[in-house]
């Protein structure tokens, strides 16, 4: 009678463990997919702070490069405006024209 005991046991707790074994292999399997999608969504953020950085640094690049010609066209318009405002100056006088000249002037 134990021995039949034993037997059902037996027998009656194989298919669980495989229902276990089973049962874990899919757990591991979404567990490494999950991390997979981890490992690739750090990639792609990476990606893409680097990406933005580079924009920013250009961006930056740019402002820095507009002020200094901001700071250069000032400079020249005041120089031009001593000169055209200076009685004294002998030499030949300049003719300003109008910025939108018409047919003429293109």
């Amino acid at each position: 009678m134990r021995q039949l005991l034993l037997i059902l046991l037996v027998g009656c707790s194989a298919p669980e463990t495989n229902l276990n074994v089973n049962e874990n292999s899919k757990v591991d399997s979404v567990i490494e997919h999950s991390q997979k999608n981890f490992v690739s969504a750090d990639s792609v953020s990476r990606q893409s702070d680097s990406f933005i950085n580079k924009k920013v640094i250009k961006a930056v690049d740019q402002i820095t490069t507009l002020k200094q010609e901001v700071k250069t066209l000032k400079e020249e318009n005041n120089v031009l405006k001593t000169k055209l405002d200076d009685p004294t100056d002998d030499s030949k006088p300049f003719q300003l024209l109008p910025v939108s000249g018409g047919k003429n002037h293109r």
